[in-house]
């Protein structure tokens, strides 16, 4: 498996055009950037669809809570067989209906406050869905980075066996003149299927690494650009705190939550006190003998109109219980908001410290590069006047080996660590990188469009007649 991965060099460009194709900025149509693959990963992201359908949710449940406030209508209609004779010759068939309009005037704040706490609880699933962003951007950049890194191991890895051939095919050489022993040709063997083995790993790391993107992006890897530069973080760890708490979604969604649960603690409270509401009816019934005939002189017409006071005395203690478990509940809410806090103050120090370790990494791992890489070169001619063994420039190569692969590593750290950070400040989002989804966010919010909306609901498979007629 041999992985592709553009660099910024086409095969036979020269150095000079570089500067002419950049000013037209020219790239190569097949590679890929971060940039495309995040956007890609949130436009096909069934995590992100599905958060956006929560948000309807409950948008829905505020529509709901608000309709409680609204006039309700309803119309009956009932027709009854009567048999007034012994024989049952003589039938009759009287009919009613009527039309019932009802309007809550006082209901101790319920409505009010139940439409408050839906409409909060709007904006708090708004934040998850937030939330389900970073973390998707955040697989992206690690699936992105992780293929990147598992494919420069496997060069590194396919050079090395590349050199360990030449290595067992020179030992071999030097023994048949007597000038290395059996034991030497062994030792360069022996390396040799190592690196084999490793390189075969690398392999099936790159493999899994694909899949991971492909799992998140919606597709396969194709040769990708080389990583951007490393976002601009916070300038210190106690920046990045403040930023978190401040803006980190999680904190703010337990935030809003508890203030969604202390609308339900004063709704569950109006239950206790009276409720007052208009009631009015109209109702038609018809004697007629055989037939229905609203409207004409047989029919007799009713209507009325009133007020309904309703002061709740004792209900076996449902309403007391229930103001009580709202008030647990906005007790639990309030326990969430410092853990969400210390949570995002967590996640700060681990992304902050996992940064800085990258980059001392980086830093200590390009000295150990350039001193392996020296001293293995010093082996080499050592060995080549019979001043160190085969073992000895096999090591020297391993050295280097493993002090270029660590390197690629911490590389790749750094830059996932980077974006940690972003995303645990609350601004790894597609607004704040300032990337291009192709969609115009200009429409109104969900809730705005169905806010009104009294009639009617959209055409689905799952709404088809057969569900409606099922008991």
């Amino acid at each position: 498996m041999k992985a592709k991965i553009w660099c910024g060099l086409g095969r036979g460009l020269s150095l000079t055009a570089l500067p002419v194709l950049f000013s037209l900025g020219v790239t190569p149509a097949a590679a890929q950037s971060l940039a495309d693959a995040m956007v890609a990963a949130y436009l096909n992201s069934p995590e992100i669809s599905a958060a956006r359908s929560d948000v309807k949710v409950f948008a829905e449940r505020a529509v709901q809570a608000r309709a409680d406030g609204l006039p309700q209508v309803d119309a009956q209609g009932n027709v009854d067989l009567l048999a007034e004779s012994d024989d049952g010759q003589d039938l009759r068939f009287p009919a009613s209906a009527q039309l019932n309009l009802s309007q809550a005037l006082y209901t101790g704040g319920q409505i009010t406050n139940q439409t408050e706490a839906a409409e909060t609880r709007i904006d708090a699933r708004q934040l998850v869905l937030t939330a389900t962003e970073q973390q998707v951007l955040l697989d992206t950049v690690t699936a992105y980075a992780d293929v990147q890194s598992n494919a420069e191991l496997v060069t590194i890895s396919q050079n090395n066996v590349r050199v360990l051939n030449e290595q067992l095919r020179a030992a071999n050489e030097r023994f048949q003149v007597g000038e290395v022993t059996r034991t030497d040709v062994e030792q360069a063997r022996s390396r040799l299927a190592a690196a084999h083995s490793r390189l075969a790993a690398n392999e099936g790391a790159l493999a899994t690494a694909r899949e991971a993107y492909r799992r998140v992006v919606g597709e396969y890897p194709g040769e990708l650009q080389k990583l951007p530069p490393v976002p601009t973080l916070p300038s210190s760890k106690e920046e990045a705190m403040a930023m978190a708490l401040r803006d980190d979604p999680g904190v703010i969604a337990s935030r809003l939550e508890r203030d969604a649960a202390g609308s339900d603690v004063r709704a569950a409270i109006g239950a206790l006190l009276p409720q007052l509401s208009l009631r009015s009816a109209l109702q038609v019934e018809d004697n007629d003998d055989s037939s229905l005939n609203f409207g004409v002189t047989d029919a007799t017409k009713s209507a009325n109109v009133g007020l309904v006071l309703t002061v709740p005395i004792y209900t076996g203690g449902r309403n007391s219980s229930n103001v009580r478990e709202a008030q647990a509940f906005a007790e639990a809410a309030s326990s969430d908001i410092v853990a969400s806090e210390r949570n995002a103050i967590r996640n700060v120090g681990i992304s902050w410290a996992n940064f800085e370790v990258a980059q001392a990494s980086i830093r200590a791992g390009q000295l150990e590069v350039s001193a392996a890489q020296l001293a293995f070169d010093g082996v080499r001619e050592e060995a080549k006047v019979g001043a160190r063994t085969t073992l000895d420039v096999l090591d020297a190569e391993q050295e280097v080996l493993d002090a270029r692969s660590g390197l690629v590593t911490a590389r790749r750290d750094e830059y996932v660590a980077a974006y940690g950070v972003l995303a645990s400040v609350g601004k790894l989002t597609i607004d704040h990188l300032g990337l291009d989804t192709g969609i115009e966010d200009t429409t109104p919010s969900y809730y705005q469009t169905v806010r009104d909306r009294n009639f009617g609901y959209d055409q689905t498979d799952d709404t088809v007649w057969r569900h409606a007629l099922r008991p």
